[in-house]
């Protein structure tokens, strides 16, 4: 599926918020882009209010961290009591939960304000909800990585949770169901090391986030993964070397879904090429 069609169906699959919707069709009014004319028959000559539209915008804002923005608008008759409830609804059913459209990289929902006006000459309310769209695109880099390193070592500590990049996942992933963590590559310097003559050194940063409802639980799980990686000291990357922990950060206010809770400072080495033997040339006898 497509992000459009996904966003529909999460929204058309919660009970609550449909059934104080008003209908289109066989369905509940909730439209992409634009409505439909008063004058369509998938009214069915009933009340077209309370409904929803929405839509995306997928240019990245560099300052607010996103790939994009989802626009959900709701509107009510100004005698609709119900209004602060679909929004509650709204923001509950695409909170935290991931989706991934066919071809591309997970996404997940950040609310980010709410907007509320009055269509001018009618009777009409409506809130207009912003969400920033956060994406977790694949982050494996070389062998031996880092990411990867850090990513089996949480699932292995957490065999239960889902870790992106490692675990298949399908339309749609509820962390409320299962922990999800996601490895992202801050950066990587080369630097000084022992046996620098057949070791080169690197130096990686790497921010782990967990996405979880409950922020008690965020904190036991980060804190249990800061104790026993500082505890080992080392994490065995896929081709048995070791990435030594140098600095572990963990930061529980960190917002979770943009910048990660747990930053991972790990040093490790790549064997350099055999050494280069100098071929002998211009050789010559003189008598």
């Amino acid at each position: 599926m497509e992000l459009n069609e996904m966003i529909y169906r999460r929204l058309a699959d919660c009970g609550e918020l449909v059934e104080k919707l008003a209908v289109y069709g066989d369905g509940p009014a909730i439209f992409n882009t634009e409505f439909p004319s008063d004058q369509q028959g998938g009214w069915g000559g009933k009340s077209q209010y309370p409904r929803i539209c929405y839509r995306t915008d997928m240019q990245v804002n560099q300052e607010r961290s996103s790939s994009g923005t989802l626009h959900i608008a709701i509107y009510t008759e100004k005698t609709s009591k119900v209004i602060e409830e679909l929004e509650d609804q709204v923001r509950d059913t695409l909170k935290d939960v991931l989706m991934k459209p066919d071809g591309e990289a997970p996404f997940c929902f950040a609310w980010a304000r709410t907007e509320v006006y009055q269509a001018e000459g009618m009777g009409i309310v409506c809130k207009d909800l912003l969400f920033d769209l956060i994406e977790y695109p694949m982050q494996e880099t070389t062998d031996p990585d880092p990411v990867m390193a850090a990513a089996v070592f949480l699932k292995e500590l957490y065999p239960e949770a889902v870790v992106l990049g490692l675990d298949r996942i399908g339309d749609f992933t509820n962390p409320a169901e299962a922990p999800v963590f996601y490895c992202r590559l801050q950066d990587i310097q080369s630097t000084d090391g022992p046996c620098a003559h057949t070791v080169a050194w690197f130096t990686a940063r790497v921010a782990v986030h967990l996405l979880y409802p409950t922020a008690l639980t965020r904190l036991k799980m980060l804190a249990a993964i800061h104790q026993k990686m500082a505890a080992e000291e080392e994490i065995t990357m896929l081709d048995d070397s070791p990435m030594y922990i140098q600095e572990l950060r963990m930061d529980n206010k960190a917002d979770y879904l943009r910048e990660g809770q747990l930053i991972i400072t790990g040093k490790y080495g790549c064997l350099r090429r055999g050494e280069k033997k100098h071929n002998i040339s211009g050789i010559g006898m003189g008598f």
